[in-house]
């Protein structure tokens, strides 16, 4: 018996990783001679490269560099054996600051990874820009990659000192821009709806999610509006075209629109990596789920996928969530059983009590559906 495991993460409590292997144990339980595939899940946020290098072998490089808040900082790139870099963006740019103070925040240090990465002699790198915690519409990036910001008198505006800064902009000059990313395949995975500017844009959506004040999120907003318009007269870009180039504060977009970055969600690359349709395909049933909050506004998650390819394979598959809040669509699909984790509230929890609410959840489960396997 072919049992394919697929769990995305429990919103910082229980990675891909553990979920699956929590997963694993109570089918062991109750099918001790099943032949078990487990396919690590990602979304943009987190555990990207530690998901990929799970399927491709490469190797990891430290690199210091510095946060949001220009702290100094360690993190790494991956570069896989098919010749791929990668890069969370996320995890370069959080910081141990307690309060977000988004004025002050920059996307510098993801400028120095990247220019770092540049080094390898690879063909693709694949950015995800989930959980960013900068908020200068990736101006900070692109001043670390060579742009140079001038204010009314020509003076040099340093982004690095924070987003506060945008709004002393008057000129943009990309002249001496990295050329070497020209060279690259780009893909930004994103899996968030937002926009560079306006209501959508990612500062408004999260503001009352991130503590951020009204005044405070309507300051960044209309900075990156003015930007947005410097760069359609100057150089005729249009940032806020992309539906999804908010995701990172606006670094999606500029990626996209400086370097032809192709958006991308965590399931692409999901798919492009594990042939997950082939997977499921030759499962005889499928354990999949996921612990995202609600408030997140994923695009989709990338256990909705499975659930589709569940339902155009005729396989038996279980959900076992967090929460019910994928449930209507997994009813679409026909799952053929859904479990939420627990009513009160997960966040709560710790790493091992998830854990073994996940495990008694589907080895329930599973005691149900074992007669008729």
């Amino acid at each position: 018996m072919r049992v394919l495991v697929a769990m995305d993460e429990f919103d910082g409590i229980l990675s891909s990783y553990h979920a699956n292997r929590f997963v694993e144990e109570a089918i062991k339980s109750q099918f001790n001679e099943a032949d078990i595939v487990q396919v690590p899940l990602f979304n943009g946020q987190r555990e990207v490269i530690d998901s990929i290098l799970l399927w491709q072998s490469g190797t990891k490089y430290s690199v210091d560099h510095h946060d949001a808040y220009m702290n100094p900082k360690t993190s790494v790139y991956a570069v896989t054996g098919n010749n791929i870099t990668v890069i969370e963006a996320g995890e370069v740019l959080t910081s141990n600051e307690e309060t977000i103070r988004p004025s002050e925040t920059t996307s510098y240090g993801l400028g120095e990874m990247i220019n770092e990465a540049l080094k390898e002699n690879t063909n693709e790198m694949i950015i995800s820009v989930g959980n960013v915690a900068s908020y200068d519409g990736g101006l900070g990036m692109i001043q670390a990659l060579g742009a140079k910001f001038y204010d009314a008198e020509g003076a040099l505006v340093d982004l690095s000192k924070g987003a506060k800064w945008i709004k002393y902009i008057r000129t943009i000059d990309l002249y001496d821009l990295d050329k070497r990313l020209k060279d690259k395949k780009i893909k930004v995975i994103t899996d968030f709806e937002s926009k560079y500017y306006g209501k959508n844009s990612r500062v408004m959506k999260e503001r009352e999610l991130n503590h951020i004040t009204l005044e405070e999120a309507t300051d960044i907003d209309n900075a990156l509006w003015y930007i947005s318009e410097l760069f359609k007269s100057q150089h005729k870009t249009l940032l806020g075209k992309e539906e999804r180039g908010g995701s990172g504060s606006g670094i999606a977009a500029m990626l996209n629109c400086l370097w032809d970055g192709e958006l991308v969600t965590g399931g692409d690359v999901v798919n492009e990596l594990t042939y997950l349709d082939q997977l499921i395909e030759q499962a005889d049933f499928v354990v999949f789920g996921e612990g995202l909050k609600p408030n997140q506004q994923l695009l989709e998650t990338t256990s909705v996928r499975i659930a589709e390819l569940c339902h155009k394979h005729n396989k038996v598959n279980i959900a076992v969530c967090a929460t019910d809040e994928k449930f209507d669509k997994y009813i679409e699909q026909e799952v053929t059983a859904m479990f939420k984790v627990l009513n009160k509230d997960q966040y709560t929890m710790t790493e091992l009590e998830m854990g073994i609410a996940l495990r008694h959840l589907t080895t329930q489960a599973l005691r149900l559906l074992k007669s008729n396997l």
